[in-house]
């Protein structure tokens, strides 16, 4: 190794190589940081207050211990999730893994074009459900043929500029500090629409979807054993502190504007009501452009990773430079066409959304624990006490949540 004689240009160039390295948990905390996410920590917060602060800051670091587990899972097998699952407990259990995974996935982009096609509605005056059919061209041209990574950042800046509003107005109303405290006491609050929403917040959090894909994303920066520590840094910074930020000041704002002033979430115009201390009159249009830009970078990432799942499955190169895959993504496109079609509001049904892809959620969280527990698969990197500890706490909590969902929603449970 050589050795440079200025301290500072060797540690600004290792600083810039490691910011350069990191990035495929980013790509989850996008998707994370998406309008489902926004609508079920708006929605909680305008009705129930701080009440569940509690577990949108649980969401957070739940998401940070399941994708942190997800990058090693892909960085020991060197494969997908899939292929991991099918060497390791056979055939069958990999087709329930994708299938699981697909319906999640497909469910989301369906919900996604509809909020998508709803949004377009309100920013362009023109309400109709062929806004649907243009942008499934539009995707599959980007995905498919190439150009999305510069839309994909134009949405990101839009993005950042609403969240950026977001805390600017969480600093200038000062919220309760003793009602948030209470917030952080764990209380389970009964009926049908509370469980929905406990299971929409760790949903946006701990989705199925962006669990499978982080072991494909780590696997397509080539990491190796040796980026074990990077993937828990990149992991920590996008999940627990990016994340965790995001779905907070969101929540904050709705609690702190919203509901004092008994305001339900049922909009989107309701969701920027919180930005109109820091913009004014100009709240509904930032908001509509960012809340546009969040769900358009989150619906491309869902038929890409429908791509990742089959193409696993069925052994085909994992690129969309596969014609096979393209087809996949087409196929999930127009799947999604179905969305706008379907009657309610986009915002609840974002939130089914999540509660539904949290249902499934269990099963890959015990599949990463199982791997990481075992000897001959992991050897030194097999988890920790308190990795172990974490892990076996997010299993628990998203079996609980999931568990209580479906059974108020089928009316066995009514608390």
């Amino acid at each position: 190794m050589q050795f440079n004689n200025s301290s500072t240009h060797r540690n600004s160039s290792s600083l810039g190589r490691f910011f350069r390295q990191m990035g495929p948990a980013w790509i989850i905390s996008a998707v994370a940081c998406g309008p489902a996410t926004m609508a079920s920590v708006s929605i909680a917060g305008a009705h129930y207050g701080y009440q569940l602060l509690w577990v949108v800051l649980l969401s957070a670091l739940l998401a940070f211990v399941v994708q942190f587990m997800a990058a090693k899972v892909g960085i020991i097998g060197g494969k997908g999730i899939i292929a991991l699952v099918e060497e390791s407990w056979g055939n069958v259990w990999a087709w329930i893994l994708m299938i699981d995974a697909l319906l999640a996935t497909w469910l989301a982009a369906a919900v996604l074009m509809k909020a998508l096609v709803a949004t377009t509605g309100f920013v362009t005056g023109v309400s109709t459900p062929w806004w649907s059919l243009v942008y499934a061209v539009l995707i599959f041209l980007l995905v498919g043929v190439g150009g999305y990574r510069w839309v994909e950042s134009v949405c990101k800046v839009l993005v950042s500029i609403v969240v950026g509003c977001f805390i600017v107005t969480v600093i200038m109303i000062k919220p309760d500090l003793s009602g948030m405290a209470r917030g952080l006491i764990p209380t389970f609050i009964g009926g049908s629409r509370e469980a929905l929403m406990m299971a929409g917040i760790m949903g946006g959090a701990v989705h199925i979807t962006i669990i499978a894909m982080h072991t494909y994303n780590v696997n397509a920066r080539n990491w190796g054993t040796d980026d074990i520590g990077l993937a828990w840094t990149d992991t920590f910074l996008s999940m627990f502190i990016a994340f965790g930020i995001y779905s907070v000041t969101i929540f904050v704002a709705a609690a702190a504007v919203l509901h004092p002033h008994g305001i339900e979430v049922r909009t989107a115009f309701d969701l920027a009501r919180p930005l109109k201390p820091v913009l004014g009159v100009y709240a509904h249009g930032v908001f509509l452009g960012g809340f546009w830009a969040a769900v358009f970078s989150t619906i491309t990432p869902t038929y890409l990773a429908a791509g990742y799942f089959i193409a696993d499955k069925m052994k085909w190169e994992i690129s969309v430079r596969d014609t096979r895959f393209k087809v996949v993504v087409l196929l999930g496109c127009l799947i999604s066409l179905v969305g706008p079609l379907v009657k309610g509001s986009f915002l609840i049904l974002l939130v089914v959304m999540l509660a539904l892809g949290l249902c499934g959620t269990p099963l890959v969280v015990f599949i990463l624990l199982f791997l990481l527990n075992q000897k001959s698969w992991a050897k030194e990197h097999r988890n920790g006490w308190l990795l172990n500890l974490l892990g076996g706490a997010a299993l628990f909590i998203t079996t609980l949540l999931a568990v209580r969902f479906i059974l108020t929603k089928t009316g066995i449970w009514s608390g």
